[in-house]
């Protein structure tokens, strides 16, 4: 049987498994993306760990249907190149040129990774007899990938679903790329930090908590920050509370504009915070959706949910992907 290379280039980790091609996992690994190097470091690496998957599993080269591969973003999907990325050190870095070379195939195709989540949740998940669905992580960054009339939205440079870009505050917080009041300044784990610091900075001056604490000593992290959350912290559940607003205006605005089914939740803060992150959201949207009310599941696939889509991408490739690579089936 053939089998398939997936892989998930991740601002925090880069995960590569094999797949058969029926869609089951053979086996994954999981390592630290590097956050330095040059253009081709990436593709090195991943390289690297897939060559050892397939040595230790004994498969053979010969088998290989191609690569899939889901990558953090922005993309020029033509080229299969990364360029300007905000959450990685390495902010350019190419993908299907070098990955086309090493694995001696030209099928590889190159998507966002919530592009891949979404594809993975239509060919594999819940997804699978749903014609209109959105997938959304909240992980380092805030990402979405969607299917709308059962069509993969790709966009002219593979960018059609920056969500996590949505403003949700024309005048307000910074973005890791430079633009104000994206929903991901404020909502991911990149993002939590800076804006909590900045509210106890600029707005809760004088109080003093916990939290006030761990940031002026310069401690907090998203999973602290919802451990407060949790034990109470008045400051924390200030928070909290803007963050929950601001999640809702985010999800709000991609179901205006999609008109989803369903909407599959993935990503590590949001499925370690599900009860805090999401379940709330089903009493605040109602103040922002105009269109009918979604489902809202997180998906079933935890970790693997973007690793499960690259594969999908070979195992069932969009149309729309094969001719964007120049192929004819």
């Amino acid at each position: 049987m053939k089998y398939v290379v997936a892989v998930d280039v991740g601002a925090t980790n880069l995960r590569v498994g094999t797949y058969w091609v029926d869609g089951r996992l053979i086996k994954s690994v999981s390592v630290r993306t590097p956050g330095s190097g040059g253009p081709d470091t990436i593709a090195e690496c991943i390289y690297d760990l897939a060559s050892r998957l397939i040595s230790e599993l004994g498969l053979n080269q010969h088998q290989l249907a191609g690569v899939g591969v889901g990558s953090i973003g922005p993309l020029d999907i033509r080229r299969g190149e990364v360029v300007n990325t905000p959450n990685l050190g390495i902010r350019s870095f190419r993908l299907r040129k070098p990955l086309t070379e090493f694995f001696k195939t030209e099928y590889v195709l190159v998507v966002n990774d919530c592009v891949a989540g979404v594809w993975g949740e239509k060919v594999f998940g819940y997804g699978v007899n749903i014609d209109n669905l959105v997938y959304i992580t909240l992980s380092s960054g805030v990402g979405g990938g969607v299917v709308v009339d059962g069509d993969l939205l790709i966009g002219k440079d593979g960018n059609a679903h920056e969500v996590g870009h949505i403003v949700v505050r024309y005048d307000g917080f910074r973005c890791g790329c430079g633009g104000l009041g994206h929903w991901e300044a404020y909502a991911s784990g990149s993002g939590i930090p800076r804006y909590v610091k900045y509210y106890v900075e600029n707005i809760a001056t004088s109080r003093k908590t916990k939290l006030t604490e761990f940031v002026r000593e310069s401690l907090i992290t998203p999973e602290l920050f919802f451990k407060l959350v949790r034990e109470g912290d008045e400051v924390a559940v200030e928070i909290y509370n803007e963050l929950c607003r601001v999640n809702a205006a985010g999800f709000a605005s991609v179901i205006n504009v999609y008109d989803p089914e369903l909407v599959v939740v993935g990503g590590s803060l949001a499925l370690a915070n599900y009860d805090l992150i999401i379940q709330p959201l089903h009493d605040l949207l109602t103040n922002y959706v105009v269109n009918r009310l979604p489902k809202i599941l997180p998906t079933q696939f935890g970790g693997e949910a973007v690793l499960k889509g690259a594969a999908a991408l070979v195992i069932r490739p969009p149309k729309k992907l094969l001719r964007i690579y120049g192929f004819n089936h």
